[in-house]
């Protein structure tokens, strides 16, 4: 036991501690759910995730264009995922996605859950005082129910961005 209490040994003991701490956090680090990281220079998703593959891409290319307009007038945009999750906390996964992808607090994300048939909207913390959760899903029912139930997505995902951009332009967040 001596060995273990020369000081040598007890720095390259707290060497490789270390280093194994942050190999096992790097191992365990998030990855985004999208291969892209929005913002990034180049980055061709501005907020829009098809990871289902549902989608057209001239709404795609609508819903992107929406999220240009809205970030360059007032800072926000609103994230949009298909996926095929499938499981029952769909809130929970959209949270971690909407961290993932780097979401502010005056952002909103929706998912739709194709496979699971389900969809989420949430909103950025700095709105929950103007958007509350019950707003959130009265506006997920209004504008995206029935186009959703039909299997048309990309009119879901138009409806709802559109009354959320209408939203945004009636209310000052500054």
């Amino acid at each position: 036991m001596r060995f273990f209490r020369k000081q040598g040994v007890a720095w390259i003991m707290t060497i490789l501690m270390v280093l194994f701490a942050i190999g096992f956090g790097l191992a365990k680090a998030r990855v985004s759910p999208s291969g892209q990281q929005p913002g990034q220079a180049g980055s061709y998703s501005y907020y829009v995730y098809d990871d289902a593959g549902v989608l057209d891409a001239g709404t795609e290319e609508s819903l992107r264009a929406r999220n240009r307009q809205l970030d360059a007038r007032m800072g926000v945009v609103i994230a949009c995922v298909t996926t095929n999750y499938g499981r029952d906390d769909l809130g929970s996964f959209a949270m971690d996605y909407a961290q993932d992808i780097g979401l502010g607090s005056h952002d909103f994300i929706v998912v739709l859950d194709i496979s699971g048939e389900n969809y989420w909207l949430i909103q950025g913390s700095g709105l929950v005082g103007l958007f509350s959760d019950d707003d959130c899903q009265s506006y997920a029912w209004d504008y995206m129910e029935e186009p959703f139930a039909q299997g048309d997505y990309d009119a879901a995902l138009l409806n709802l961005t559109q009354a959320l951009a209408g939203w945004y332009a009636d209310h000052d967040l500054n």
